[in-house]
């Protein structure tokens, strides 16, 4: 099955963003080829862009809470009380990573002027060819070991974030109402009841060759199955085919 998600929430959107390239960042830094290192360099530069556009500390902390608060108010007879504990207990640890940053989540990035020196360079295509920032080449003829420690070390500071971003989705998505559904000729659609829906997550079989495109507010989800296209854009063509898939909702 492939998994697609539907952010329903700006706020979510920037995590499941954050999180996808805190995950590329992480195969690249695994490689040992000075390409890999040069792959998570722009990559990193890519995190503090995404990060620098709003105050993503007090965000993933005010989740943090709303989370907190929703895990405390459940009958105590009905859940598994250590494992609410310690869902608990790692939150308010990561709050207090995160209480302990100080600034804004890019400040870290900005404060090493030589990886803003490549940022800079980074936005013109090619800019980080050899004869253009020749420090840089150095950097990546060295060894693979010092390359990774460094790359570790220019993003230490930024593990709270990291880890607040992991535990967020790991209790939305763990907090699913599941349905199996059938899409009749591609078109789906769903009342949201009860609480607030943040996230949807779409399981169809690859065998169908569909993509979902999704469309909701606070009250509705609309959800339409479309055949691939090659510009890589939602299609309008309506299916002559019923679409069974599977449909999470993930809620606080």
């Amino acid at each position: 099955m492939i998994l697609f998600e539907f952010p329903l929430t700006e706020r979510i959107r920037t995590l499941l963003r954050l999180e996808d390239v805190w995950r590329r960042w992480s195969h690249f830094l695994e490689g040992k080829h000075r390409y890999d290192h040069h792959a998570a360099i722009i990559t990193l530069f890519e995190l503090a862009d995404i990060a620098g556009r709003t105050d993503l500390k007090l965000d993933l902390m005010q989740e943090l809470d709303r989370q907190r608060a929703a895990l405390l108010a459940l009958p105590a007879e009905q859940v598994d009380t250590q494992r609410v504990a310690d869902l608990v207990e790692d939150i308010e640890r990561t709050r207090a990573a995160l209480l302990n940053m100080v600034g804004r989540v890019d400040h870290y990035l900005r404060e090493n002027e030589w990886l803003m020196a490549l940022r800079s360079r980074a936005h013109v295509p090619g800019g980080l060819c050899a004869f253009d920032a020749p420090a840089y080449h150095f950097w990546l003829e060295q060894p693979p070991e010092s390359r990774t420690a460094a790359l570790e070390r220019w993003t230490a500071a930024l593990q709270p974030i990291r880890d607040g971003i992991e535990l967020v989705l790991s209790l939305l998505r763990g907090n699913a109402e599941r349905f199996e559904a059938i899409a009749p000729r591609g078109a789906y659609q769903r009342e949201l009841r009860g609480a607030c829906c943040l996230l949807a997550r779409v399981h169809v079989d690859p065998a169908l060759q569909v993509i979902p495109s999704m469309s909701a507010n606070k009250y509705l989800i609309n959800l339409r199955f479309g055949p691939p296209r090659s510009d890589l854009r939602p299609s309008t063509q309506p299916l002559e085919l019923d679409v069974p898939f599977v449909l999470e909702l993930c809620r606080l």
